[in-house]
C-alpha cells in the first residue's frame, strides 16, 4: 500500500520556544508549543501520532489556538467530551483572558466561537505558573478512543529571563499510572512500532507462522499445574521472542500456542528477506523448545510457515488488548499446514519456500530447486480440517 508522508514538525520561528520544541521532539514527548497569543506554533511527531493525525491534517492544526481548531474541518481529532470541554474552557479562559483584551486584533479568532463568552470572563489574577487540567473523548470515536483514552493535559508559562511572557508548554500523558505505564513499556519497542505502522487495515504480503505444543494434553497431566503453567509461560516467551528479534509481529496467544506475522514492508518490500526471517524464527522456537520443561520430560512444538500474499492486516483495539489482526484463507490454511505437523517439525509451504533468492536461501541451508513436497492430504496423520481446509497445499520439513 502507498505510504503516508511523513508529518516533519516545523519549528517555532521565537529561538527559546524553538529550543524547547527540539527538547520536546528529541525526548519523543507528546507536546506542543502555544505563543503569547495562545496559537499552537509547535505539534510534536509523538502528539499527531497519538490523535491518528496525518501530515496534512497535524500541519492545518499548527497556526490555529487549541478551541479554534476544536471547531475547524478536523474536529474529529481534537474534539474532547462536551464536560471535559466545558470544564478545560472554565479553567482555561481566565488564565487566556489574563494575557488577551477583548480589543486585541487577535481575540476574536483565538477564543472563536467561544469569543462572547470570554468577553465576560475576568482574567485570573496572578497568572499561574502551571496548571493541569483531565480530558475525555467520546466513546464514539471507536478505534480513536482506544489509542486516546483520557489523558493529562499539564501546562506551564513560558517566560524569557526578563519574565516577559512567551507562551505556554503543554505536555500530554495518559491517566495511567507512571508505575503502571513501566511495567507495560518492558515490550520490545521495534515491535510496537512494527504494529503502529499498521494501525489502519490494509492488503499487505507476509510471511504467516503457527506454533503449537506437541502432546499439550499428556503434559498437562504429567505436570503438576504450576510445573505446566511454567512451561506455557516459557513456551510463550520462546515464541515472542524468536519473534521479535526476526522482525515479526507477534500475534494471538491461545493456550498452548502463538502466531506471527512478518510483514514484507518491514523488510524493504523484499519478499525473500520475509520469508527467511519466517524461517529463522520457526527454527528458533523448534530450538529453543528443546530446553522447555523439566529434564525428565520431552518438549516438542510443531510449526507450520506459511505465505500470504494478499492478507488483510490491521490493528485492533480494544479497552483490555492492542494486538495485530490478519485474516485471509492463507491464515486458515498456515494453520492448517501447522496442525499436520507431528512430532516436532517445521512444515514450510511450497509458496513460501519458493520466495528464496540465492542469497537466502544460501543463508537458511534451503535450495528451492531441488526440494520436494508432499501435498497435505498425503501427509500420514493430517487431521480432516487440514485435509479439507489446505489438502492441495504443498509443504516441506525444514
Amino acid at each position: 500500500m502507498p505510504e503516508k508522508p511523513e508529518y516533519l514538525p516545523e519549528l517555532p520561528d521565537h529561538p527559546e520556544l524553538r529550543e524547547i520544541a527540539l527538547v520536546i521532539e528529541d525526548a519523543g514527548m507528546m507536546g506542543e508549543i502555544l505563543d503569547a497569543s495562545f496559537r499552537c506554533v509547535f505539534l510534536s511527531t509523538e502528539t499527531a501520532r497519538m490523535i491518528g493525525a496525518s501530515a496534512s491534517e497535524a500541519k492545518y492544526l499548527v497556526g490555529k489556538s487549541l478551541i479554534a481548531r476544536s471547531g475547524g474541518k478536523f474536529t474529529r481529532l481534537v474534539q474532547a467530551t462536551e464536560e471535559s470541554g466545558i470544564a478545560w474552557f472554565q479553567h482555561n479562559a481566565p488564565i487566556m483572558r489574563r494575557y488577551l483584551e477583548p480589543d486585541d486584533p487577535g481575540f476574536e479568532d483565538v477564543f472563536d466561537y467561544a469569543a462572547p463568552f470570554a468577553t465576560e470572563i475576568d482574567p485570573v489574577e496572578p497568572a499561574p505558573r502551571a496548571w493541569h487540567d483531565t480530558v475525555s473523548f467520546p466513546s464514539d470515536l471507536g478505534f480513536r478512543r482506544t489509542m486516546l483514552g483520557d489523558q493529562n493535559q499539564v501546562q506551564m508559562r513560558i517566560s524569557d529571563d526578563a519574565g516577559s511572557f512567551l507562551g505556554v508548554l503543554y505536555l500530554y500523558r495518559s491517566t495511567v499510572p507512571e508505575s503502571l505505564l513501566q511495567r507495560l513499556g518492558r515490550g520490545d519497542p521495534g515491535l510496537f512500532e512494527r504494529m503502529d505502522r499498521v494501525s489502519e487495515p490494509g492488503r499487505r504480503p507476509a510471511g504467516i507462522l503457527f506454533a503449537d505444543l506437541e502432546a499439550s494434553g499428556v503434559l498437562s497431566r504429567r505436570l503438576s499445574s504450576r510445573g505446566y503453567f511454567d512451561l506455557i509461560r516459557g513456551l510463550t516467551d520462546l515464541i515472542d521472542s524468536s519473534v521479535i528479534s526476526s522482525s515479526g509481529i507477534v500475534g494471538k496467544h491461545a493456550g498452548d500456542g502463538g502466531s506471527a506475522l512478518f510483514l514484507t514492508e518491514d523488510f524493504d518490500g523484499s519478499e525473500s528477506a520475509t520469508a527467511r526471517a519466517t524461517i529463522e524464527a520457526a527454527r528458533a522456537i523448534r530450538d529453543g523448545a528443546r530446553e522447555l520443561g523439566p529434564e525428565n520430560v520431552e518438549v516438542k512444538v510443531n510449526v507450520g510457515t506459511h505465505w500470504g500474499a494478499t492478507l488483510m492486516v490491521g490493528q485492533v483495539a480494544t479497552g483490555g488488548r492492542l494486538e495485530v489482526t490478519a485474516l485471509g484463507d492463507q491464515m486458515n490454511e498456515g494453520a492448517r499446514i501447522e496442525a499436520a505437523a507431528k512430532e516436532g517439525p517445521i512444515l514450510a509451504s511450497k509458496d513460501l519456500i519458493e520466495r528464496l533468492d540465492s542469497g537466502d536461501a544460501q543463508a537458511t541451508s534451503l535450495d528451492p530447486d531441488t526440494i520436494a513436497y508432499t501435498p497435505i492430504s498425503e501427509i500420514g496423520g493430517a487431521g480432516d480440517k487440514a485435509i479439507r481446509d489446505a489438502g492441495a497445499i504443498s509443504v516441506t520439513s525444514i
